[in-house]
């Protein structure tokens, strides 16, 4: 978690870099607020090779549950269409590993893989929509740093920290001012890397999930519309 939160430091830096890019007026004019989201998550399954000592001892598969993703997120809105924010999210689903060297894919072990991550998101909000203008899909995209953890048979496999990214897609529905509640998909993802397990067991591979999410977001102060 150390190496996260350098990470979580780093993206902060470049909040900051970039409000300062908008001028001060501008920034004060903003809103602020505070996202909490959870939802289900469903990681793709992926094939590689476990080694020891660079022999490969097995083809693992991984078959993953339905799991769940809950997260939290602060941030900015420089206009009424465009925010920026920092983000934590923990993924976690149960997984069965097999060996698809076996005619029948016998079970290797069972066990859950975790993912930490720290975002930085860029979001494009739309005008509302319906009478009210309650109603304002978006998109969005983010860039950060995650550590992943694979537990299974007693053993864990670990990515260390790893260049991470996703796209969002959601709608939100203004309930006041101040609070809004919304609904969003996500592909998140990392980039390919070594998992080193204990002694000098490892694999190669890269971690990838679709999220289904919901949650609420709550300005703080005086609000763009």
């Amino acid at each position: 978690m150390k190496q996260i939160s350098c990470a979580a430091a780093v993206v902060v830096t470049a909040l900051a870099g970039g409000t300062g890019v908008a001028s001060a007026q501008a920034f004060s004019l903003g809103e602020v607020y505070l996202k909490g989201f959870g939802g289900a998550t469903w990681p793709s399954n992926f094939d590689t090779t476990l080694e020891e000592d660079g022999e490969r001892i097995a083809l693992p598969g991984f078959d993953y549950d339905t799991g769940y993703t809950l997260g939290a997120a602060v941030g900015a809105a420089f206009t009424p269409n465009i925010s920026m924010e920092i983000e934590y999210a923990y993924r976690n689903a149960d997984v069965t590993i097999t060996d698809s060297a076996d005619d029948d894919d016998s079970v290797i072990a069972d066990g859950d893989t975790s993912a930490d991550a720290v975002m930085l998101n860029a979001l494009y909000v739309f005008d509302g929509l319906g009478a009210t203008g309650a109603v304002r899909p978006y998109l969005g995209a983010g860039i950060g740093a995650a550590k992943v953890d694979v537990d299974a048979g007693g053993q864990n496999f670990d990515s260390g920290t790893r260049f991470a990214y996703q796209v969002i897609g959601g709608i939100g529905y203004e309930v006041n001012p101040a609070v809004s509640l919304y609904a969003e998909g996500r592909w998140f993802g990392t980039g390919p890397g070594r998992y080193d397990g204990p002694a000098t067991e490892n694999f190669d591979g890269e971690f990838e999930t679709f999220d289904l999410l919901v949650g609420l977001r709550y300005v703080f102060g005086p609000t763009m519309r």
